[in-house]
């Protein structure tokens, strides 16, 4: 079983930034909760353009930080919220919030290493 995140990818930023990326690694765990919410209180409110810019967001931020499968479980639902869908989501948020379970959980024993 792979990693949920590029190991190779963080030690080059660690490389190129230096100790900053101790800031971006603790601004993810900070602020992808709060992305989580969006995206779960966008689909309860059949909003799909908040669901699509939520999902949008976290993908960007997770493929930032290097993960490899968050990315494109949230594609998923970014593609669902524009073609106008929040009915059904049940099983793609769910993979959503556990591989990002998993992200968060590799980041943070990562910065703990740091």
């Amino acid at each position: 079983m792979s990693q949920p995140v590029d190991t190779d990818n963080l030690e080059m930023l660690k490389e190129v930034i230096g100790d900053d990326l101790k800031d971006i690694l603790q601004s993810y765990l900070d602020v992808a909760p709060a992305t989580l919410s969006n995206i779960k209180q966008a689909i309860a409110n059949g909003d799909a353009d908040g669901l699509r810019l939520h999902a949008h967001t976290l993908k960007g931020s997770s493929a930032n930080i290097g993960a490899t499968e968050l990315p494109p479980l949230c594609l998923v639902l970014e593609d669902k919220g524009k073609d106008g869908i929040t009915d059904g989501l049940t099983a793609d948020l769910s993979a959503v919030e556990a591989e990002n379970d998993k992200v968060s959980a590799f980041l943070q024993q990562y910065l703990d290493a740091f």
